[in-house]
């Protein structure tokens, strides 16, 4: 898997020509399929047109380039309606917000994972640093889990929250931390309730009885008759 920061600025190199036609400025994004449609690539300055390669014309990505078949691979937009269409609709997804189909927060995308080979979304790493999320932290949260890719907002499935991942497939520490609070409470509870049930009864479950005052010992001897 690929992070999208990852595809920028890789340069693009045709296979039959054995040339760079570019580099990747943008990815073009398929909200409907949730996968990457196009990619946008330009050659030399700002000011130089800007073309767009269809992701299945992708031969191959590796850590230092990206292959195409041939240089004619990459045409203009203007040649491409749907993805014409696709770039006018301008969904970005970073930066989106995630909310469940019950209206709860949690937190933001801050970039998403690519399967190289066909373009699919995988994943999207997500931040709760945002005042209405449930949780901190970053998390992974499964592509399955998405219900609705919005210009501004991902609406996932109610429960998405207990599919997030951090580090190497623990559940994010805020969620867990959300779901056992009041087991934890309760079991607290509990433990105190008992605790002072046994202070007033003992370990035998009946009341103690107050112990009987003994009687002096050094009491003086009473006076013998004589």
């Amino acid at each position: 898997m690929r992070k999208s920061r990852q595809f920028l600025s890789l340069p693009v190199v045709s296979l039959e020509e054995g040339k760079e036609i570019g580099r990747i400025r943008g990815l073009v994004v398929n909200p409907q399929a949730g996968e990457i449609a196009a990619l946008l690539v330009q050659r030399g300055g700002i000011f130089t047109e800007q073309k767009v390669i269809p992701y299945p014309r992708v031969v191959s990505v590796g850590n230092n380039a990206l292959t195409v078949q041939k240089a004619s691979s990459a045409e203009k937009l203007t040649s491409l309606p749907q993805i014409l269409n696709l770039v006018k609709e301008n969904v970005q997804l970073k930066g989106s917000r995630v909310i469940t189909e019950g209206g709860t927060a949690l937190g933001y995308v801050v970039d998403f994972f690519v399967d190289p080979s066909t373009g699919k979304i995988t994943s999207y790493e997500i931040s709760g640093k945002s005042p209405e999320s449930i949780w901190k932290g970053k998390a992974l949260l499964p592509a399955e889990e998405v219900r609705t890719i919005g210009k501004d907002v991902l609406v996932v499935r109610q429960g998405a929250e207990e599919s997030l991942k951090q580090g190497e497939g623990a559940l994010a520490e805020g969620v867990k931390s959300l779901k056992g609070t009041t087991n934890r409470f309760l079991q607290k509870a509990r433990q105190l309730h008992s605790r002072l049930q046994g202070e007033e009864f003992g370990e035998t479950g009946s009341r103690e009885k107050p112990q009987e005052e003994e009687a002096p010992r050094d009491a003086p001897p009473k006076d013998q008759p004589t």
